[in-house]
This record gives C-alpha cells, structure tokens and sequence, in this order.
C-alpha cells in the first residue's frame, strides 16, 4: 500500500545550525546557519537567527546539498544482489550484461505482479536515500512503472528513465552477446510517453519522466534520432549507456564504422542534457569529445570493480568533463560509491592528490545538478531547492575532526546521515526515516526478490556456477 511521510507538507520555517555547511561554489565555512522556509533556502548567515522557528542542533554536524545519484538501477540491487558477485573467468557464457542480467531482469517481469514489483522498488528506494541519494536518475524495465508512485510516496526526487530498446524482447546468442534487429513495432516509446504524460512534474518538478534508451547497440539509430526529437519537442531527460563493454564496442562498429561516442555524435545526442552512462572504455580524445559538446558522464566505479573492471575516473577528473556519480543498482550507498571512486581514482593515477574531498563532493552535487540542468540543487545558495544532508560527525570513527569533508569520505558511513530534507520536506530525522515502517517494506520486497530466484533456479535459467554457489547456500540454510 503506498504511505505518504509524515512531513509531507513543507516546514513553514527550519533553522539549520551545523558546525560546517559546503558547497562546490562557495567552499567549506564553519559557523553558519541555514534557515529553510518554503521548500527553498532562505538565508545562510553567520549571526544566529532570532526569528520563531524549529531548530536542528548539531555542532559537529556536515551540511551539504543532497547527492545527486545519477545512474541508478534500483530495482536491480536486490535482484542480482550476491548473484553477480565474485564471478569467476569462464563461469558466464558471455558479457554479464546480456547473459545474466538482462535474462534475470526477463524473469522478474514474468514472476512478479504489479505489486510485488512496489515492493522491491520501495525496499531499494528506501535504501537509497538511507545512502544519501536525495534526486535519482534511475533506469527501469517498463514493467517497473510502480517505481514512480513508491518514489514519490518516501517523497524523493526522482528521473525515471525507462529502458528502450528496438526489438521487444531482447535474444542472446549462446555465447552471450545481444542479436540485434531492425526495429519493431513496439520500442516501447508510446509507453514511456503515457507515462510521461500522467507522471511529469516539469522542469522543476520533484518526479520527472524521460529516456533511457538502453544502447548505442541495442537501438537503431532510427529510433535515437525520434528521441531526440521528441526530447527537444517536449524537454524530458535522457540517458543512455555507453562505451561500457567491448561487446558494444565492437558491434556498433561492425554496424556502423564507428565508436560509441562517435556515433552518438553523429546522431545529435552529444549535448547538454544527455547523460552518458560509464564510458568506461572511452578513450582520451572521445572524453574530450564530450567536454567540448557538453554532455555528462555519469560514473559509478564501485560496480565495475566487482568484475575486476577499472572505471578511468582519475581520466575523468583530468578531462575536465561534466561528471556525475551514480551507484548503478549495487550498494544504493553514495558514500560508499564516493570513497571507492575516490580510491581507485589514486591508485589509477599514482596521484595521492587526486580525487580529493572537494572533488568528489562536487561530482555528486553540483555536477549531478548540471547534468539534468537543475541549477538550484546541489548548491546552498539562497534561493536555491531545500534538498538537503546533515551528517553528524560526533562518532568516534571521525573524532578529532581536522577537515570534516575528508573525515566523511575516509571514515563515513551513511548510517550517521542525522537529517535529510528534500524540497524542504524532513525525509529523514534523527537518523530515522519519517512515516513508513522499513522492516514491513523490507520484508516485503525480500520475499518477492526470492519468489524470482525460486522461479530462475526452477526454470534452468541461472549459470551453473551461480545455480551451484545458491544450492550450497541453500543446504545451510
């Protein structure tokens, strides 16, 4: 059933009195105080407010502007959580993608109800703002529509950018790798704008609808070019993967005699407002090719290391791009997702130097922000949206505090995240998120979660190693 949070209207007036508040314009400033009225920052001063009003307390609190997640699969983390982990050479037929989790994400739109699939995404969305993530941009099966009334019910901010593809149903050759056809009746393009027309907010709406064409290998240009057309006739975001595997790679270059980046440039979609998912494997000359054109890179490093992938994010960071940080439907945890990206990005480089807490903390912010062209997140400038996170830096794994942004990257956890509001909203207060009973949505998103794995196991469809590893599991169980 969908709740509504406790705090569903807006607080009339909320003074925020941290120890530090950052932002990527103005820096880290210590002895600040924040007041809200409105959904909407309303003043940053030094001397303390004297007007009637509630008040957060937190002297070694971080204020900072909501995490922008700019990938994000949600419904995916619980699906193929343990699943896709510690995957051996040889014991997939073909590029994960298109042989384990594609074919999973098949079962799950089979097995599951309409309500059965609200209850996983409420479970994964609870989890991600339990991770800091106060706007998401998350890519979804067009049998996942429940996401956008479980999204808004925990009142988040959510972009919903249904997968399309050009065939309806994607085939895998044995080996793995995606057959490619030319492109159906059904793209799912008129579902995506039905829901499009029942769901946006517009511009500045805090649920927003768009395009996430899966690939530069599993779309036809025919239908790339009739989504960037109806983006332009219509102004919802889009997403798309690309340069994240060699199988693509190779593909859209048998096809097409090109790269990736190359290809999507050619097709008009290398431009603002167009979110690029990984580029793991673009090179040096196409991330300049995105800077100059000024499309987004939305990165998510924590989950390609699992597959023994290295993201390029210190090539990233030195490309000067427009880069963002999502979590890709795997820990839902962007203060993880940040501190991984962080660490690979020094050991990619050899540069302790790099990837430091300003940087890191601007890709999840006003990097995000721009990408979906919200210039009033991820800022605290007056005037700007209330999307807000306080942590509360009085543990012992942070004391003594030399420089706040370093001790939440290094030392942080999400679960000291104090406050979160969102359009000025208390969505999370004294830790605890408002209104909604989380063991409830966690068991219920669980039990579906398992009726898939039963319904795979049963049907054959898990990989042998992956089917053998569940049943040796199961025998302890």
């Amino acid at each position: 059933m969908l709740r509504r949070h406790n705090a569903e209207a807006a607080l009339d007036t909320l003074i925020l009195e941290p120890g530090w508040i950052w932002d990527a314009r103005d820096g880290l400033r210590g002895g600040q105080h924040v007041v809200v009225q409105g959904g909407r920052i309303a003043d940053v001063v030094a001397e303390r407010p004297t007007l009637e009003a509630e008040r957060i307390v937190l002297p070694d609190g971080l204020l900072l502007p909501g995490f922008v997640n700019l990938h994000n699969h949600a419904f995916s983390a619980p699906l193929f959580r343990g699943l896709a982990d510690d995957i051996a050479a040889g014991e997939l037929p073909g590029d994960i993608v298109y042989s384990l989790l594609m074919p999973l994400g098949d079962i799950a739109a089979e097995v599951l109800d309409e309500a059965a699939i609200g209850d996983v995404a409420e479970m994964a969305l609870l989890e991600t703002m339990k991770g800091g993530s106060t706007t998401i941009m998350d890519v979804w099966r067009l049998q996942q529509a429940p996401f956008i009334e479980r999204g808004r019910g925990l009142g988040l901010r959510t972009y919903s950018c249904p997968y399309l593809f050009s065939t309806p149903k994607m085939d895998m050759t044995p080996d793995g790798r995606p057959v490619t056809a030319p492109e159906a009746a059904d793209t799912g393009f008129d579902r995506v704008m039905a829901l499009f027309a029942a769901n946006d907010e517009g511009p500045r709406g805090r649920t927003r609808v768009g395009f996430g064409p899966h690939g530069l290998d599993t779309c036809t240009p025919e239908l790339l070019v009739r989504l960037r057309d109806t983006v332009d006739a219509i102004g919802c975001p889009l997403t798309i993967h690309a340069a994240q595997s060699q199988v693509e790679i190779d593909i859209v270059r048998a096809h097409y005699g090109k790269s990736p980046i190359e290809h999507i440039r050619d097709l008009g979609l290398l431009r603002p407002g167009t979110v690029l998912a990984h580029c793991v494997l673009a090179t040096d000359a196409e991330l300049a090719m995105i800077r100059d054109h000024g499309a987004a890179v939305a990165s998510c490093p924590y989950a390609f290391s699992r597959f023994g992938v290295a993201v390029p994010f210190a090539r990233f960071l030195d490309a000067g791009i427009n880069l963002g940080v999502g979590t890709d439907g795997v820990g839902l945890d962007m203060v993880a997702e940040l501190r991984a990206a962080a660490l690979l990005a020094k050991v990619q480089a050899g540069r302790g130097g790099i990837a430091g807490g300003e940087a890191m903390l601007r890709a999840a912010t006003a990097g995000g922000a721009a990408a979906i062209g919200r210039d009033d997140l991820g800022t605290l400038a007056v005037g700007a949206t209330a999307d807000l996170l306080l942590f509360d830096l009085s543990g012992a794994r942070y004391q003594p505090v030399w420089n706040p942004l370093q001790a939440l990257l290094t030392n942080g956890v999400a679960a000291d995240l104090h406050t979160m509001l969102v359009d000025g909203r208390m969505l999370i207060r004294d830790r605890a998120v408002q209104g909604v009973d989380e063991a409830a949505i966690t068991r219920r998103g669980a039990a579906a979660i398992r009726r898939v794995w039963d319904a795979a196991a049963r049907l054959g469809r898990l990989p042998a190693g992956i089917a053998a590893r569940r049943a040796e599991q199961a025998a302890f169980a």
